[in-house]
């Protein structure tokens, strides 16, 4: 399976549980019937951490208690701290279409990683056979969020035999990684979780939308590449794989593009990356269009298969994310490639507040290839990522005479109305859009009318 296809996470099992058949609704855990710290950690072996209940609850939570988890993270590659979770007496079964839900609250301080995940580990009752989820350790505040997982997304890690048997979930460990390779700087950091929950739906407790973001990036506003730098940051696939960064002229858009060398390492599924940092929050509305250029690289055209491709991917700030994926042809090309993805091509492997996104990345995947594929470099240029909604117009009667209603249109946004009885000459009219329909007269007795109306976002 392709590793850079990120599984999102999950949460914590623990506490009483009873034998359920597929489809039933369960509260898993809510952290409710630990009298005392000591109860808790008797259930939960912390490992190298610090675990202790804690009247911190979020919005909505059905108790009073929460777990609090205090963790040090070294500036060891791969630091990572593992909190084993007991046996349960009797089985617990997870369907296919079900989804596991958790209240989470994160802490900034996982920014000083290189690399902030948690994963949950779930065992059957052989032992030997465990799978699980995970993803980004929320990091833009300490307040909670609603993460949500299809229970299906779980996965096999490299030293289990399978996947463990779904009807037959005995034990669950979790394990939160604060470093990866190379290391970032030390740290100290509090997670706190609430409400481990299987659902037949997700529990979907979003923020009301924020602004749609227009503009993500143009690379116009970087006054050079330390600027861009200052900007961005690089996640790899392995140790063996590097990213650099750096401005284009000239670009396909305006003066500058984004530029990366990938210097590829050997073996399978190699790639590279640049994320934003944690931006205020945007939406990407429903009948959006997610529009880019991008300049590929023949060097890949020898090498390219399946996993030949390019990423962009938004995420909230449960680290859940959207993703769209290209083909191989612009990646191997030497051509600019206009890149254009409504909303509906994106795809998840959780639910995501779309209307609250917080960050974004730009990835090339070199190549699936073999174990014995040797490293590669390439140099591919990003330019003029934009979000867009178009206007639809609509000619409609108005008593006796006609209107023109505009709509999809966005509040707060200046666009510009051409007109033509003609074809010939048109006339220009600006319009600021109050509402996301919004109607305008047609003049009466006109015969013929054409309209052309944008916006520059």
């Amino acid at each position: 399976m392709n590793p850079i296809k990120k599984t999102l996470f999950n949460g914590i099992f623990c506490g009483f549980l009873l034998a359920t058949t597929a489809g039933a609704q369960v509260m898993v855990e809510d952290f409710e019937n630990y009298p005392t710290d000591q109860d808790l950690q008797a259930a939960w072996i912390p490992g190298a951490s610090t675990l202790s209940l804690s009247s911190y609850v979020g919005p909505g939570a059905t108790g009073t208690n929460s777990m609090r988890i205090d963790v040090y993270m070294a500036a060891n590659e791969w630091e990572t701290v593992v909190i084993a979770g007991p046996t349960k007496p009797a089985p617990l079964t997870i369907g296919d279409n079900q989804y596991i839900t958790l209240r989470v609250a994160g802490d900034p301080q996982f920014t000083n990683a290189s690399w902030q995940q948690i994963y949950i580990y779930a065992f059957d009752s052989s032992g030997t056979k465990f799978g699980r989820w995970g993803a980004s350790v929320p990091s833009l505040s300490t307040n909670w969020l609603v993460l949500n997982i299809p229970a299906n997304t779980i996965q096999a890690p490299w030293n289990s035999p399978g996947l463990p048997n779904m009807q037959d979930i005995v034990r669950f460990d979790v394990y939160i990684y604060g470093q990866g390779s190379p290391a970032g700087m030390e740290y100290a950091a509090t997670l706190y979780m609430d409400d481990l929950q299987v659902r037949d739906a997700p529990l979907i407790q979003f923020a009301p939308p924020s602004p749609m973001r227009g503009v993500i990036d143009t690379f116009e506003q970087y006054a050079d590449d330390a600027a861009l730098l200052g900007f961005y940051h690089y996640v790899n696939g392995s140790a063996t794989t590097a990213t650099t960064a750096s401005l284009q002229t000239p670009a396909r858009e305006g003066n500058k593009a984004l530029k990366l060398n990938l210097d590829f390492g050997a073996g399978q599924w190699p790639w590279g990356s640049v994320y934003s940092p944690i931006v205020t929050p945007f939406s990407i509305p429903t009948n959006a269009v997610v529009s880019l250029w991008i300049k590929g690289d023949p060097t890949l055209a020898a090498v390219a298969d399946e996993g030949t491709t390019f990423y962009i991917s938004f995420y909230d700030a449960g680290g859940n994310a959207i993703q769209f994926t290209t083909p191989i042809e612009p990646v191997i090309s030497s051509n600019w490639t206009r890149i254009e993805a409504s909303y509906d091509a994106f795809w998840s492997t959780a639910v995501t507040d779309t209307g609250n996104l917080v960050q974004w990345r730009l990835l090339v995947e070199g190549w699936m290839g073999t174990a014995d594929t040797p490293p590669l470099s390439a140099t591919i240029s990003i330019d003029d990522v934009k979000v867009t909604v178009t206007p639809v117009l609509a000619i409609q009667p108005d008593g006796n005479n006609l209107q023109l209603k505009m709509s999809n249109l966005m509040p707060g946004t200046t666009y510009t109305l051409r007109s033509s009885a003609n074809m010939s000459t048109w006339t220009t009219t600006t319009i600021q859009a109050t509402a996301a329909t919004q109607t305008l007269p047609v003049p009466a007795g006109q015969k013929s009318a054409f309209f052309q109306l944008y916006y520059t976002p």
